[in-house]
């Protein structure tokens, strides 16, 4: 028996994740959950502010731990022969070439560094007496991983698509019988869709640093394809039979791109039209791409991971537009689900393959809030509060969302992945047109074009959706019917899609709960969901983070666990009767 402890050792997006010896998983968190620092660039997954107390709760002391890293040990070196040029290139380039070097500068030396003092923390200050061995796995594998042993699948083609890995920017995998074999010929050496994505956020005034990407896809929906950008945009990515490749542009092509970026004073309304094509470009690339793989004949089922499956536009035309029949995207597909992946590896290469799932995994891996933070709000806040059973939870925080109120919802244990699934969730009546309005500029104070996510009762998927598919994480974004647009304007998109999540009993009972209160009160089984944080920071991972947000905000009620807190001690009285 052992402790089996994952770390995503990226430069961005670190992140934890514990097995005990029977293979199941007891925690996954990113790093930038208790850091509160998006994205969590050069943090260690093993912070020293938390590895003691995750080690001593999930960890037997006694037993040997195995520590699986998300980078092979050969990384390093990579880095070193790349340093020199990048120095080279930010002395010699031109002005407004030499941003993109420093960049690269920087994700280097943040890089490197994670790599380096990874497990230096849990060697310190974990509470662990047994012996820990580390162990090393390639990036892409541990993307391949996450997703496929995730998955419900016995056979499935496992696809891989992000900005880089050890030796280019996809890999594909045959999932059969528990294992993963990596398919021969399916590369990506010199180009990157990922990178695309990140040069086309760029271009429309956004900052892929600070994973902006999410703006230029809900942007998108504003615009239509327009061919002069088509033209610019498309010769920079392609497909060639099992490859990814690049164009062979002068540098006079991407220097007039670069000149014609959004600046701060054009709003980005303005680039709608840049922002569609730019999403068409990278939804066809990836049907293509796809569409070759699928000709190997190794499976129907596909199962997507690294950052490029993050894309829901694209994911949800997948099936419609490739010949694959089954979908599974994971609920961490970036770099920060590669420690859950890690982990699993390990685990396997002790104890051989394991049987297919027979339900997805769930989510709900990360941190609770519940302890003596909370005791201390309870105590010492001055804010109107009550605790109700679950049944009247479940029918006050339904009724009072029919009335238009906003809530906070914090239950159980955090999401694994970025988004929020009905744990750490703002929530809000669908059925106003003025909803999104509201939430945008009174509570995430973010802008105006960003959408907002429909949570679903599964049951109910095909009356709402066309071609209506189960997405248990968010991760796929479908088309309304024409028929109930007008009954939910407040989570359909300007194009007529939502990013939807379909609630079960059986990964979300109290969230099932709720949708199924607020259903029988309105006849509509959808909430409006979307991530408790405001724009910039992660979501909130303390009591402290959950206050903060709902006193700083235009936030009308706190729920944590079955406590309700108000702002208005007035209307206490009336909502708590």
């Amino acid at each position: 028996m052992k402790n089996y402890i994952g770390m995503s050792t990226s430069p961005h997006e670190a992140s934890l994740a514990i097995l005990n010896g029977q293979g199941d998983i007891l925690y996954a968190e990113a790093t930038e959950r208790p850091l509160q620092s998006k994205r969590a660039w050069g943090s260690v997954p093993d912070h020293i502010n938390f590895i003691d107390k995750l080690t001593e709760h999930y960890c037997d002391p006694d037993l040997e731990t195995v520590v699986a890293m998300s980078w092979t040990k050969k990384h390093p070196w990579r880095y070193r022969l790349f340093k020199p040029y990048l120095k080279y290139k930010i002395k010699t380039a031109a002005q407004g070439e030499r941003n993109r070097y420093q960049m690269g500068m920087f994700m280097t030396g943040a890089h490197q560094a994670v790599l380096k003092n990874a497990t230096n923390g849990l060697q310190g200050f974990g509470k662990l007496k047994g012996p820990i061995n580390k162990r090393y796995y390639d990036h892409h594998l541990t993307h391949a991983a996450t997703a496929a042993f995730g998955s419900q699948f016995d056979n499935a083609v496992c696809v891989v698509i992000d900005g880089f890995g050890e030796t280019g920017s996809a890999a594909a995998f045959h999932y059969r019988n528990g294992s993963l074999k990596q398919i021969d010929g399916v590369k990506a050496a010199k180009a990157s869709l990922g990178f695309f994505y990140a040069q086309m956020c760029q271009i429309a005034g956004f900052n892929f640093m600070h994973g902006e990407e999410w703006k230029l896809m809900g942007l998108a929906a504003y615009g239509t394809v327009d061919q002069q950008w088509y033209k610019l945009i498309r010769p920079l990515i392609g497909v060639d039979g099992l490859k990814m490749v690049s164009g062979k542009l002068p540098k006079s092509h991407y220097r007039m791109l670069r000149d014609l970026a959004r600046d701060e004073q054009t709003p980005p309304i303005d680039y709608a039209n840049f922002a569609a094509t730019a999403q068409h470009v990278f939804t066809e690339t990836v049907h293509q791409f796809l569409q070759n793989i699928y000709e190997l004949k190794l499976s129907d089922n596909l199962v997507f991971g690294g950052g490029c499956a993050l894309n829901s536009s694209a994911n949800g035309t997948i099936l419609t537009q490739t010949p694959f029949n089954d979908l599974y995207v994971t609920s961490a597909p970036a770099d920060d689900g590669n420690a859950l992946g890690a982990a699993l590896l390990a685990y396997r290469e002790d104890n051989g393959t394991q049987p297919p799932r027979k339900s997805v995994v769930s989510p709900y891996l990360g941190s609770r809030v519940t302890g003596e933070s909370f005791e201390r709000l309870k105590t010492f806040s001055g804010i109107t509060q009550r605790e109700l059973t679950d049944q009247e939870l479940f029918s006050f925080t339904a009724t009072a969302l029919t009335e238009g109120k906003i809530v906070g919802w914090i239950q159980g244990k955090a999401e694994f992945g970025p988004r929020a699934l009905g744990n750490r969730s703002i929530l809000a009546d669908p059925r106003s047109p003025r909803i999104k309005e509201r939430i945008n500029s009174e509570v995430k104070f973010r802008e105006e074009f960003r959408p907002f996510a429909p949570s679903i009762l599964h049951e109910h998927g095909d009356k709402y959706f066309e071609y209506y598919q189960f997405s248990p994480y968010m991760e796929r974004t479908l088309r309304f019917k024409e028929s109930v647009k007008e009954k939910v304007p407040g989570v359909v998109h300007e194009d007529g899609t939502g990013r939807l999540q379909s609630v079960t009993r059986e990964l979300n009972e109290r969230y099932y709960q709720l949708l199924t209160a607020f259903y029988e009160l309105t006849t509509v089984p959808l909430l409006l969901n979307t991530s408790f944080n405001v724009m910039g920071k992660p979501i909130i991972h303390s009591v402290e983070d959950g206050v903060a947000v709902f006193q700083t905000s235009g936030l009308d009620l706190l729920i944590i666990e079955n406590h309700v807190f108000l702002k208005n001690s007035k209307e206490a009285d009336t909502w708590l009767r």
